[in-house]
């Protein structure tokens, strides 16, 4: 301190004195008080600090009074507790921030602080007036409410996702096979009945491919119906390796499946049939001691608006075909010719 502040009496001493009450509001006020003189010199000196300050910086306000900033804040703080004076200094106006910190192995201390600035009469800031408050509870409190809000978050999000998984388990139980996995008889006739309205808009082609296996009650029948059901899980995984992927393939009942094939004449049908033919003749479906092998009887019929008002006409006519592939001794594919009396052959199946 210079000499002219050694002579006069400290400022806050003199307002204790002189006024009763501010002594009492000193003495009690719990928040860290302190009273900074910004020297000449660009330095800050303390002018005075209340109790609780006393307590947490373990000097006394006599001998605080006059020493250096750097004398009685920690390094580890000086620098940022420097610019805020500083800062203040240069707004000319109170400044309100929340700083952190902690003495050596001792958990974080969250303060609140504000510091107001008194001009002189030249408009020099001369004194900083500064009120501290310990918001450490508070911070701890909203933390460990951030922390339950985020365990709650997870767990929702966790039953969330869980909740949504069971509801998707059971949409593919509503729409699914329960032995092959394909579409169930109800959700391939929804999903058919959409693609012929597309194509009745488009005038795009649109073809039905029914599928029966040959001989299957003979399966059943010697080798039992577990190996029946074997039989049909094992040629479904061949039929979804085979088809397009925006083919609709549905188990129509039993051991019978349709097929509806977008932008596909019964041409491109018969490719696919022929394909199908050959995967599942190739196939080798092991069961227990012995193997079984299939082949497919394929009826086709392409979607003709003078012949097919509905999707069961459709479907009709590709049955009959398959029915008359069966009677010709099975192992064939048929097309069906609207324009004709009678189904036609598929000329690879001749």
């Amino acid at each position: 301190m210079n000499r002219l502040h050694d002579r006069q009496r400290p400022l806050v001493e003199a307002l204790r004195q002189r006024f009763a009450i501010f002594d009492s509001l000193w003495q009690r006020f719990p928040d860290n008080i302190f009273l900074i003189r910004c020297g000449l010199d660009g330095r800050f000196y303390v002018e005075a600090i209340n109790p609780p300050l006393e307590i947490m910086c373990g000097v006394s306000n006599e001998d605080a009074s006059g020493m250096l900033l750097e004398q009685i804040v920690s390094p580890d703080y000086l620098p940022a507790v420097e610019a805020r004076y500083r800062e203040c200094v240069e707004l000319r106006a109170p400044l309100t921030y929340e700083e952190v910190g902690s003495a050596p192995g001792m958990p974080a201390q969250y303060w609140l602080t504000m510091m107001v600035p008194a001009m002189d009469q030249h408009g020099r800031v001369e004194y900083i007036l500064g009120i501290s408050r310990d918001i450490t509870v508070i911070r701890e409190a909203e933390e460990a409410l951030r922390q339950t809000n985020e365990v709650l978050e997870r767990r929702v999000a966790e039953r969330t996702a869980a909740l949504e998984a069971a509801n998707q388990r059971l949409r593919e139980l509503a729409i699914r096979d329960g032995l092959t996995g394909l579409y169930n008889r109800r959700h391939f006739f929804e999903l058919a009945e959409m693609e012929l309205k597309q194509a009745m808009r488009s005038g795009q082609a649109l073809s039905v491919v029914m599928i029966d296996l040959d001989s299957f009650k003979r399966i059943n029948d010697s080798l039992g119906h577990a190996a029946g059901d074997q039989v049909l899980r094992e040629i479904s995984e061949v039929f979804r390796s085979v088809m397009r992927e925006a083919d609709v393939i549905g188990r129509y009942g039993g051991e019978e499946f349709a097929v509806v094939m977008a932008q596909a004449t019964d041409a491109e049908a018969c490719l696919l049939a022929e394909r199908l033919q050959m995967a599942v003749a190739s196939a080798r479906i092991p069961w227990r001691d012995t193997v079984i092998q299939c082949t497919l009887s394929i009826g086709v019929a392409q979607y003709d608006p003078r012949f097919d008002p509905s999707l069961d006409a459709l479907i009709e006519r590709a049955d009959v075909a398959l029915l008359d592939a069966k009677s010709q001794g099975r192992n064939r594919v048929i097309v069906s010719q609207p324009d004709h009396s009678h189904p036609r052959p598929h000329e690879l199946f001749n």
